[in-house]
């Protein structure tokens, strides 16, 4: 059985169009639920109620504004005009079809699911270890969240381009005549610049492209220095240039980061980097242990490293700090684990530097952050791993294959599961709520689907918690104005509407509604709010004395 089983791996991994039919089919098994799926969460906002992408003609809109300006939002730094150029080809082809939408972002894993096989192939892994690799990297519980969840596609879709990318650059390093060279170099930039506009993380191709250089040169496989200098010294300057265009011209909030919010943490790059440090072991355990999968996480602020959790984040960057510098203090050329091992947790790292606290987020730490991360861990374990499997019997050998294979089955149990949460948006939220019951996000999104259902007093229960938790978002009293209108009770939604208007001036949705809300009870002053509105289609900014000259006609 065991001599079978070797046989058929072999045969399986011998040639790589039956490694990518596997790769399709089982990744297939794994998530084919999630495509009769709907949408859920930000979906309404990157997708459902997003203008922007209802036309083709508004591409230009599209890459000059923030993510959320369709949905009529603002305070919001996002920038990721690639997913919403592919959400309104998506619209333009199938309307508002979830299956099409989640269709694409499968197809986007199950591609960086093959690349991931052919850059390990080309790093040196052996066709066995890099098959397994790329399994687990598409069949992980963690990375559920950047793959079932449509208005997530930024993350599969950026690594796309940062694989395709490397890909390019250890092509571009091997001896080859100088025109070569010039095209492979004009491929990569292009690929390089396009993934800029899909995430910002594109930008630790750099870095990831020197560390694939480092390796290189260990082992004695660098044949020339100059060539592979240009092109992380080329990628390096567009990069500078893109950040330096976010910092001004497609910087939508006059501040530095993702968030616009005063804090501690946005405030100090200290506590910044002492919240990430503390952060390090949750990475560890999501990836270890992906059982307990949920989207909001702890927004706890760690000022300190004096405490247990803090002080294990610290020593596992040590450990890894180690190991780089042993492998790259090594005298060369040498063997590839201690390399391989080196460049893996290198990976890790500068894929996880655009979350460190180096620059204010929205977030401390998220499960989809560790799409592009755990590579770098995956290709950590298969150099270790293939040198282990030098040292041991063939038969424990294949008895830890046997093992990896019930690993896996299990993992797609995990995400079948999971995907019935993020396929159903009640479930969604109401997992979400075993969590934590202190999101105001969460109370409101789920009111929203109670109403959506006909169940407005429960939905209003749920608005009225998200407000006592947190009074900043317009939408939840908006909404409340929505379920309030239906039960037919005006002035209490006309006050809800405004309680809207308080926080945002601007929002479109309850100018609308307010002036509709006026007009049905034969309100004069609904003209000058239907005149708001119009204003704010078109741009226009509202502030609180419009609104307060609005209520004040006759």
């Amino acid at each position: 059985m065991l001599r079978s089983l070797n046989t058929y791996i072999e045969k399986l991994t011998a040639q790589n169009r039956h490694v990518f039919v596997f790769l399709l089919c089982v990744t297939l098994f794994a998530y084919g639920t999630i495509l009769f799926g709907t949408f859920v969460f930000d979906d309404n906002t990157f997708i459902e109620h997003n203008a922007q992408i209802r036309s083709l003609g508004n591409i230009g809109d599209i890459y000059a504004s923030n993510t959320t300006a369709g949905a009529g939002l603002v305070g919001d730094n996002f920038y990721r005009p690639n997913q919403q150029f592919i959400f309104a080809v998506l619209y333009s082809l199938f309307d508002l079809t979830p299956f099409f939408f989640h269709l694409t972002s499968l197809v986007f894993h199950i591609l960086n699911g093959c690349l991931v096989f052919l850059l390990f192939l080309k790093i040196g892994l052996r066709r066995r270890t890099a098959f397994f690799g790329s399994l687990v990297f598409l069949l992980h519980p963690i990375l559920t969240e950047a793959v079932s969840y449509i208005s997530g596609l930024s993350d599969p879709l950026v690594t796309s381009t940062i694989l395709l990318t490397l890909f390019v650059f250890l092509e571009s390093i091997r001896t080859m005549p100088l025109r070569r060279y010039l095209r492979l170099l004009l491929l990569g930039v292009a690929i390089f610049s396009f993934g800029l506009f899909s995430k910002e993380n594109q930008i630790v191709s750099v870095g990831l492209c020197a560390a694939l250089a480092l390796f290189a040169y260990k082992r004695g496989r660098l044949p020339r220095v100059f060539p592979a200098v240009v092109f992380i010294g080329v990628l390096a300057i567009i990069a500078s240039l893109y950040v330096y265009a976010r910092l001004t011209v497609l910087d939508f909030m006059g501040v530095v980061g993702l968030t616009s919010e005063v804090s501690d943490y946005t405030q100090s790059v200290w506590v910044r980097l002492a919240t990430f440090v503390h952060i390090v072991p949750e990475y560890f355990k999501m990836m270890l242990f992906p059982w307990h999968l949920n989207y909001e996480k702890p927004y706890v602020v760690h000022g300190s490293l004096m405490n247990i959790q803090s002080g294990v984040g610290l020593l596992i960057l040590l450990a890894i700090g180690a190991v780089v510098c042993a492998a790259l203090i090594r005298k060369r050329p040498v063997g590839k684990t201690l390399p391989g091992v080196a460049l893996g947790l290198s990976w890790f790292v500068i894929a996880l530097l655009p979350v460190s606290g180096l620059i204010p987020i929205n977030a401390m730490y998220l499960e989809h952050w560790l799409y592009l991360p755990i590579i770098g861990m995956i290709l950590a374990v298969c150099f270790l791993g293939e040198f282990l499997a030098r040292k041991i019997p063939p038969v424990a050998g294949t008895i830890a294959v046997i093992a990896l294979s019930v690993v896996l089955v299990l993992c797609i149990a995990r995400i079948m599961t999971r995907n019935v949460e993020w396929s159903n948006p009640i479930r969604f939220y109401e997992n979400e709520l075993r969590y934590t019951q202190t999101s105001a996000r969460i109370y409101t999104d789920l009111g929203m689907e109670l109403a959506a259902r006909g169940d407005c007093d429960t939905a209003i229960e749920h608005y009225k918690k998200a407000v006592a938790l947190n009074d900043i978002y317009p939408q939840t009293h908006h909404n409340m104005a929505q379920c309030l209108v239906r039960e037919r009770k005006p002035q209490e939604a006309a006050n809800e509407y405004l309680n809207a208007l308080a926080i945002q001036p601007g929002f479109i949705y309850s100018i609308s509604g307010l002036a509709n809300l006026l007009a049905s009870v034969g309100d004069a002053r609904s003209a000058a709010f239907s005149e708001l509105e119009n204003r704010a289609a078109q741009g226009h900014t509202i502030t609180h004395k419009d609104i307060v000259n609005a209520l004040a006609e006759r």
